[in-house]
This record gives C-alpha cells, structure tokens and sequence, in this order.
C-alpha cells in the first residue's frame, strides 16, 4: 500500500461521519492531492476522501468522483498540472459526501455531472444521521446534470470512454462502477478497498450480498493487467481484488451461521468472529470500518 493512500485513510476513515462528535476534523488546509500515472492518460488522485480517477483526451477530461468541498481549488490544480484541458465530465460513483462534495464547484467550471438515478435522490433526499437529524440536501448546483437508469451507460471525451456500470445494493443503492476498457482500468467506486473494512450503508439499500456480487462482476470484467482505483487506499490489481473478495465471503459466512444458530448483532460483536480478518482489515481509527460486522450482520436476510 503507499505510505500516502495509507496515511490519509487513518486520517479521515471512509467519510467524515467517522469522525465521533465533538471530534476535531481534518485540517483540509494541510490536505494534499498526491498523483498516481496509471498510464493511457489515466491518472489516479488521492487527498483527504474518496480516491479520484483522471481520464485525459485529445479535448476534455474526465474525472471520476470529487472528494469534499473544501478542496475543489487543490484537485482542480492538481489536474492542471497533468492536463490543461478542461473538465467535460464528473462521474461520482455514490453519493457520499466524499465522493460529491466538490460537484457544485466543478459544475460551475463547467462539467458535466453524471450520476445513477438513485445517487441522485440520495443527494436531494439523503437519510437521517446518526443521531437521528434530518439529512442535510445537497445543493442544486451540486445534482446531477445527467442521470442514468438500468444497469449502464456510455460517457465519452475524444480519446476516452468511460462505461458506467450499476452495482446494485452494494454500498449503497445508487453505486457506479466506471470502466475504461480502452486503458484496463477500472474506478471501483466504494465497493473495493484497500485500506480497510468497506462501510455498508445498510440505510440506504446497501448490503453484503450486493458488496459480494459487485466485487464478482468487477473481478470478471477484468484480467491479470487492469489497475484497480479502489475506494480508499492504494491502487490495486485482480489479485488484490480476489483478496478482498474473499474477505467478503469470509465475513459473510461467519455471520451468517452465528445469525442463523440465533446470535444477537451485540453477540456477535462481542464474539470477534473476524479476529483474523482485523489483523489486516480493522483499521485503527475508522469508526465506520469498525461497525463492518454489525452492517453484515444487519444486511443478512
């Protein structure tokens, strides 16, 4: 894993939500937008959120996905610095905050937002906190322009497409995995990562049986050269994806029998039944990560 993926990923979690309350939270000031080159004018950017992916053509960018509002300005240099060409599209593959949150800022640049539809209610609707306040709605400049429904879509700059892809009920109800075949490349969106155990938000349609599927069908559409742009942490490839898969179907084996003999949600908690799987999984510090056996247990049917 490189050191930088690792080290921003301790210090933010998955989203600002792990951050408990009354909790200071990073300091976007000191974030930095650290460049991976992929190759095929593919480029992956990683601060402080969701990892972002920068397709380059002959007339426009891509970029996948926009981190927090705060640093729009930084990735916006970033990208400068690999293209000058303007930012056509924005693709977000779900609708965390960060994922989205420089969507407005980017939109008024002038790109182009693309999204599922239910990642669009999501941002006009989104559910309760955790203490059970009313979800903030996201700004209309920051909704989707473009809205897809089904299982895919097409979007395309000269020199680059991306296939959009919808992974149903997996980290969320409205996942977006973006693939660019042309470059073996795949934007993984939350459904693989490799920092830590994924965040389930079982709230809003996710689930491990969805995590599992969508995790086969990004490891059947790939082969032993694409490059993975996981969620969080380092860049990967079909083998680190089959690791994490397994972890998946692991953890979902365990739970599944102690739910099925009558555990309760606390007892399996309690029974650290994935006390192998934290020895690489359990990320200190990342409160959502931690709730990954309670959000299994949860999505079991």
């Amino acid at each position: 894993m490189h050191k930088r993926a690792f080290m921003m990923t301790l210090l933010v979690g998955s989203v600002l939500a792990a951050v408990p309350a009354g909790a200071q939270g990073p300091d976007f000031s000191k974030a930095q937008i650290q460049a991976t080159d992929l190759g095929h004018g593919i480029t992956e950017l990683a601060g402080v959120g969701g990892n972002m992916t920068v397709a380059v053509g002959t007339d426009g960018i891509i970029l996948v996905d926009t981190e927090f509002v705060p640093l729009h300005d930084k990735i916006k240099a970033a990208i400068a610095a690999i293209s000058p060409l303007p930012i056509k599209y924005v693709l977000n593959t779900h609708y965390h905050g960060d994922h989205t949150g420089g969507n407005e800022a980017f939109a008024k640049d002038g790109a182009i937002i693309v999204t599922h539809e239910n990642l669009a209610h999501r941002l006009a609707s989104p559910p309760p906190g955790a203490n059970g306040q009313p979800g903030t709605p996201a700004p209309k400049g920051a909704m989707p322009a473009q809205t897809y429904s089904g299982q895919g879509t097409e979007v395309k700059v000269a020199g680059q497409t991306a296939q959009l892809v919808h992974l149903e009920n997996a980290h969320t109800d409205g996942d977006t995995a973006v693939f660019f075949p042309a470059d073996n490349v795949i934007a993984t969106g939350d459904i693989v990562g490799t920092a830590a155990y994924p965040n389930i938000d079982v709230a809003v349609g996710g689930g491990i049986d969805g995590m599992i599927a969508g995790a086969n069908f990004i490891i059947a559409h790939s082969d032993d050269k694409t490059k993975f742009v996981p969620s969080h942490g380092a860049v990967t490839d079909k083998k680190g994806v089959i690791a994490y898969r397994t972890m998946l179907v692991t953890a979902r084996t365990r739970i599944a029998k102690a739910k099925a003999k009558g555990m309760s949600e606390q007892q399996v908690v309690d029974a650290h039944l994935l006390a192998d799987l934290d020895k690489k999984w359990a990320q200190p510090g990342n409160a959502l990560a931690a709730r990954f056996p309670i959000n299994v247990y949860r999505s079991i049917k």
